[in-house]
């Protein structure tokens, strides 16, 4: 079967790591394996014989010339082995663009960029390669869009009047004016120009578009800028009111403040060659995944909620404020036989799409020290892409420490390039009275 990549997401068991929590890392690694990119993708790929199935439709592969794919951002990686492993020969060419480098054995060409802001060094001559495979193809040919978290970076290029530099220092000061992740996001699709806000679908003409998305829980239209559905009047209005509220709008060339208009004569959604995006994998996959992991050692899995939105401040409060009423719940009626509580909660602290998230650990550690009241209670912080080096380092496990001592952090890691649903919090409890 396929339901691991070649490079699958961890080099060892996680049990056999020295200073590991068992429990935790066993979550950790059955959300990550639950959301792995290279499953997703490989579940809405498959040729049998003669004939390809693509999402939901299945199609003569004679219909096509070529097929080519773009694998895109964090969990590039594993887009490129599902597309290669599921297509075969079929497959003509490809580009995989992100912050790993494609192991030999993935026969295509590749691009290394970094995480960070779009604009930085190697994105432009990325979105360059992007956009020549793209607008290489013809009406009778496939184009499989593989996009996950991270792929803004790339697809991102600069509005009309400005260069790279100047691009990614003005997004700079989007963060440094308080826009949230989504408004950034919002902000990049509407204004920036090359592959996002349907660019990759208009460089590739008749060619039929197939967008397959990794989803980090903000809505598959703007993980990577949206490379195939076109900017609505709608967008464009919000995102310059976000500019205007910030005191920004004014500092664009005066190219980017026309483009913002709300011109409703503008063609919106996605060209008619392009199929609505699918989501392959995203935050529900990881904590069903991981619920079911959990489960099955003899806890009890509860969800925090959904959504936690905000910085890591806000949302770590509200997971930990949501946690105690449910350990307290089971306290009060625990469930025989279960070895305690433990509770999940998907965020990404509010961190743009391209950054490194696990930044805000340090600040999650210690508000999570700093609450814990519970006798053998646990709560660890989890990011999915591990983008971090050395060695993928991806999360750590908090615990009180002795009496008026430090807390413990214990380190978790894992293979990066495999996935990228954001950020997963998890808080283990046994079920017994506050020590």
């Amino acid at each position: 079967m396929f339901d691991r990549s070649p490079a699958a997401p961890f080099p060892a068991p996680p049990n056999a790591a020295k200073g590991q929590d068992p429990v935790h890392a066993d979550a950790f690694r059955s959300a990550v394996e639950g959301a792995d990119a290279y499953r997703g993708v490989r579940s809405a790929l498959r040729r049998d014989g003669p004939t390809v199935r693509l999402g939901n439709r299945f199609v003569p592969l004679a219909r096509f010339r070529e097929v080519a794919f773009l694998a895109l951002g964090n969990a590039a990686v594993s887009a490129a082995y599902a597309a290669h492993d599921a297509l075969g020969l079929a497959v003509t060419q490809g580009l995989v663009v992100g912050p790993e480098p494609l192991p030999p054995d993935v026969p295509f060409r590749s691009a290394v960029v970094g995480a960070g802001r779009p604009g930085h060094d190697g994105s432009p001559a990325a979105l360059a390669e992007i956009l020549e495979l793209a607008g290489g193809l013809s009406e009778r040919d496939l184009l499989l869009l593989l996009v996950t978290p991270g792929a803004v970076v790339s697809l991102a290029g600069p509005p009309a009047g400005w260069g790279a530099d100047a691009w990614s220092g003005w997004l700079g000061a989007l963060r440094d004016a308080a826009a949230t992740a989504t408004e950034t996001s919002q902000v990049i699709r509407a204004l920036g120009t090359g592959g996002v806000g349907g660019g990759v679908a208009r460089a590739a003409r008749k060619a039929e578009v197939v967008p397959l998305i990794v989803d980090r829980g903000e809505g598959g239209v703007l993980v990577g800028g949206g490379p195939s559905l076109l900017v609505t009047a709608a967008e464009r209005t919000s995102a310059r009111a976000t500019l205007v509220r910030l005191g920004l709008f004014e500092r664009l060339p005066a190219t980017a403040r026309s483009g913002l208009a709300p011109d409703t004569s503008l063609p919106s959604g996605p060209p008619s060659n392009v199929h609505r995006p699918v989501a392959v994998a995203g935050p529900s996959d990881a904590l069903r995944a991981a619920g079911e992991a959990i489960t099955s050692r003899g806890y009890t899995a509860r969800l925090s909620s959904l959504v936690h939105p905000g910085n890591v401040d806000v949302a770590a409060a509200a997971f930990l404020d949501r946690t105690e009423e449910l350990v307290a719940r089971a306290v009060s009626a625990p469930v025989r036989g279960s070895k305690g509580v433990v509770v999940f909660g998907p965020a990404t602290f509010d961190v743009p799409e391209g950054d490194d998230e696990r930044r805000t650990f340090p600040r999650f550690a210690e508000i999570a020290a700093a609450r814990i009241r519970r006798r053998g209670m646990t709560v660890g912080v989890y990011q999915t892409s591990a983008l971090s080096t050395p060695k993928g380092a991806a999360g750590l496990v908090v615990e009180a420490g002795a009496a008026n001592g430090p807390p413990s952090l214990r380190p978790l890691a894992m293979r990066p390039g495999i996935t990228d649903v954001g950020c997963l919090m998890v808080a283990l409890a046994p079920t017994e009275p506050p020590g």
